[in-house]
């Protein structure tokens, strides 16, 4: 298989892994006050008042479209984390800047959701850091076992014991 159908592969493998895992944690949120799909209608409402001028869309368009729209974004992400995963297989220190690149995105986010959450409802930076946590987990886990000898590689490459 090529290279770039590896990626495409495995990125979009990685995403749907990642956003299915995301949608879970906050289902059993939902579920746990009592509002199934509350999360996802809300964030729905959100980003469907942006195309619709300020107009509500109903609960299964927001629903639909926020789920659309969290798939969509993290089939990108998972593009982009399965490009980084197979090119540390010729260059494996490349994935050290990328879990900085990570580190880094992650403070933001949880700054970001801080500023958000004025207006998102119950959504707390804590859930937030807890779902990206949940997402990015089972997404490593996943791109660990399409590439198991990365990590040692990486190690060695650290220890200066590689090549």
């Amino acid at each position: 298989m090529s290279t770039g159908n590896r990626v495409a592969r495995e990125g979009i493998s990685a995403g749907l892994i990642g956003a299915t895992a995301i949608a879970v944690w906050f289902a059993i949120l939902d579920a746990t006050r009592g509002e199934l799909l509350a999360t996802p209608v809300m964030l729905g409402n959100s980003l469907g008042s942006l195309f619709l001028q300020g107009d509500t869309p109903s609960k299964a368009a927001a629903f639909i479209g926020y789920t659309l729209f969290h798939v969509a974004i993290f089939c990108v992400i998972g593009y982009g984390f399965s490009w980084v995963v197979n090119g540390a297989e010729k260059v494996p220190t490349s994935l050290i800047g990328f879990v900085g690149l990570f580190i880094v995105f992650e403070v933001g986010w949880i700054g970001w959701t801080s500023v958000l959450s004025q207006g998102f409802g119950e959504i707390t930076w804590l859930q937030v850091f807890i779902a990206n946590l949940i997402g990015s987990g089972a997404m490593g886990a996943y791109m660990w076992r399409q590439h198991p000898t990365l990590p040692g590689r990486v190690g060695a490459q650290i220890t200066g014991s590689g090549n």
